[in-house]
């Protein structure tokens, strides 16, 4: 679990603090992201002892995460808020796991040691079922690049929902001092880097929309209850994240219905349906209106499942996200996580106010059509966490 600390002092007291400084796919990447932040902020690296670990010690080739040491009587929460502005990861871990090495940083990357890990074996949950990997073939970044050109061209709405007939332009945004932002999530859930994704975002007190694919989270209910407790709203990604294109009309409807039975069984609506990699016909669309569905896609893709840098995906979303984004971003990248702070950061840098993506599209709504012309709205399963912190109930316009 990872959390803010009100008063680093206090914490202080009970003993070290253990600080997360990011998450990446080698060993040499972690001790380099080091060598950088002593290099470019020395001041914010004295008197750390970092140290690089597997992400999940049951499995090699999981990812690895740089953390650190802190000496007493230090504030971290202030040294985090430093490190964040400087560019850098940064998150206090509530307590130092008892395998967690302590051996200091070597002076090169090429000689730094990693913590041994465990055999690989059964996942955490004792199913035997490894995490999926989603693979998004070349073809993919020319879906995606035309996804956004044709948002470029198009408003706001008709950007993130592919067969309105309404939409809402820039101007009349910036008229009415639109400020709305969306981070949303695709894939997985992975084991361990969803579930550090949920704690940043409940760190940072952000709803946001995530789409798992539902083949995947019915193993993994714990973490799909746990978003919807914390008033996080769950969207449909179909149940095997296949190209539905290629797929007769039973054979796509099965995709829908069946994650629809699987994710409501954890407690969640689905009212939004994403389709995989961002492909779909007309046909398609018509029957996910069928199945009570509002489609949905994005206006800026992070591209973090082609880049896998978090210092490039901080740097797309500064040049390319503002008011009213909607943000896609992957549950299954260890590079995700660690640009996370830095993302949320710079949106709220431009202004961004953050709500689910069913929030969005309902106020969305608001400016397009006359309230009278609404249509029914669909109620968010997560309504009732954010209704008992004071929030208002979650909607969707269909």
């Amino acid at each position: 679990m990872l959390f803010a600390l009100p008063d680093g002092a206090a914490r202080a007291a009970e003993g070290p603090s253990l600080l997360q400084l990011g998450l990446f796919q080698r060993e040499g990447d972690a001790w380099w992201a080091w060598d950088s932040l002593r290099r470019r902020s020395p001041g914010l690296a004295d008197g750390l002892s970092p140290v690089v670990v597997p992400l999940d010690a049951r499995r090699q080739g999981e990812g690895v995460a740089l953390r650190a040491t802190a000496p007493l009587g230090l504030d971290v929460t202030a040294l985090c808020r430093r490190m964040l502005g400087a560019g850098f990861g940064c998150l206090v871990l509530d307590a130092a796991p008892a395998a967690v090495p302590t051996q200091t940083a070597p002076q090169t990357p090429e000689t730094a040691p990693l913590a041994t890990p465990r055999p690989a074996g059964d996942g955490p949950a004792g199913d035997g079922k490894a995490d999926v990997a989603i693979t998004y073939p070349p073809e993919a970044a020319r879906t995606m690049a035309a996804i956004e050109k044709t948002g470029r061209r198009k408003g706001r709405l008709g950007a993130v929902i592919p067969d309105t007939a309404l939409d809402v332009m820039p101007a009349t945004l910036k008229e009415e001092g639109w400020n709305l932002c969306a981070l949303t999530f695709d894939d997985g859930p992975h084991r361990v880097v969803t579930r550090q994704i949920l704690d940043v975002l409940n760190r940072e007190k952000i709803p946001a929309t995530y789409f798992p694919v539902a083949s995947v989270a019915e193993n993994q209910g714990e973490v799909i209850r746990d978003f919807i407790a914390a008033g996080h709203e769950i969207g449909n990604h179909s149940l095997t994240h296949a190209d539905l294109r290629a797929m007769d009309p039973e054979a796509q409807r099965h995709e829908i219905a069946e994650a629809n039975r699987i994710l409501r069984g954890f407690g969640a609506n689905p009212v939004l349906f994403r389709p995989p990699y961002g492909r779909y016909t007309p046909d398609l669309l018509t029957i996910a209106r069928e199945e009570s569905m509002s489609p949905v896609l994005w206006t800026v893709d992070t591209r973090d499942w082609q880049v896998r840098d978090p210092d490039r995906i901080v740097q797309h979303v500064k040049t390319e996200a503002g008011t009213g984004s909607v943000l896609l971003l992957h549950s299954t990248y260890p590079s995700t996580l660690n640009a996370l702070p830095r993302v949320i950061a710079a949106m709220r840098a431009k202004g961004c106010e953050f709500v689910t993506l069913s929030e969005w599209i309902e106020r969305m709504h608001r400016i397009a059509t006359p309230a009278t012309a609404m249509a029914p709205t669909l109620v968010n399963a997560g309504a009732k966490a954010v209704e008992k912190a004071g929030g208002a109930p979650l909607r969707t316009a269909n």
